[in-house]
C-alpha cells in the first residue's frame, strides 16, 4: 500500500528547483510547515470548486443559447408575418394520407414527399448544405434535439429511393418512419 502524500517534500523540492537554493527541512518552524499544508489543500479544494463552477457554466451556457436560438427563430417569424406556428401544414396532410394508403407505393411516395418537406423545412431555417444529408450533418445537435431521428428516416428514404421495388417496406417501417418525420416537424413547428 503506498505511503501519503509528502507535500513537504513536493514544496521544498519545487522551491529549490526555481530558486536553486538548498533548504533544510528540519530548520522550517514547524508552524511555517502546517501553513504549507493548509494552503496546499485550500489550493486542492478551491481547484476542484472553480472545476466543477467552470462545468456547470459551461453546460448552462449551453442551455441558454439553445432557448435563444428558439426564442429567435420565433420571433423572426413573428416579424416577417409567417404564418401561426401551429398551422395546419398541407403537405403534410397529404404524407398523412398517403402513409395510411393500403398500397406500397403510396408508402413509398409518402416517405419520399417527407423528406422533401424535410430539406425545404431546414432550408427555410438556414441549414447549410448542398444536400439534405449535408444539411444533417452541419446542423448542430443542440439546435436540433431530433437530429437523430431525422437521420434515421432520411437513411429509410434513401433505402426507398435508391433500391426502389426491391426494398422491402412494410406498413410497419412506413408508420415509424412517418412518425419519425413528424417529430421532427413538431419540434420546428412545422406541422
Amino acid at each position: 500500500m503506498p505511503g501519503s502524500l509528502n507535500l513537504e517534500y513536493i514544496f521544498v523540492q519545487a522551491y529549490q528547483t526555481v530558486s536553486s537554493v538548498s533548504i533544510d527541512v528540519t530548520s522550517l518552524p514547524a508552524w511555517g510547515l502546517v501553513l504549507i499544508q493548509i494552503v496546499a489543500v485550500a489550493g486542492v479544494v478551491t481547484a476542484v470548486l472553480l472545476l466543477v463552477a467552470t462545468v456547470y457554466v459551461h453546460i448552462r451556457t449551453l442551455q441558454v443559447e439553445h432557448a435563444g436560438f428558439h426564442a429567435l427563430e420565433a420571433a423572426y417569424h413573428a416579424a416577417h408575418g409567417h404564418a401561426p406556428s401551429h398551422a395546419k401544414n398541407p403537405r403534410w396532410e397529404g404524407v398523412s394520407q398517403l402513409a395510411s394508403s393500403p398500397n406500397e407505393s403510396d408508402w413509398r411516395r409518402a416517405i419520399l414527399e417527407a423528406d422533401s418537406m424535410l430539406a425545404t423545412l431546414l432550408t427555410e431555417h438556414g441549414y447549410m448544405g448542398e444536400s439534405l444529408g449535408e444539411q444533417l450533418k452541419n446542423a448542430n445537435p443542440l439546435q436540433f434535439t431530433t437530429l437523430d431521428i431525422a437521420w434515421e428516416a432520411h437513411r429509410m428514404r434513401n433505402a426507398v429511393a435508391h433500391m426502389g421495388d426491391a426494398f422491402p417496406l412494410s406498413e410497419r417501417d412506413v408508420r415509424a418512419t412517418i412518425d419519425q418525420y413528424r417529430r421532427v416537424f413538431e419540434e420546428f413547428d412545422y406541422i
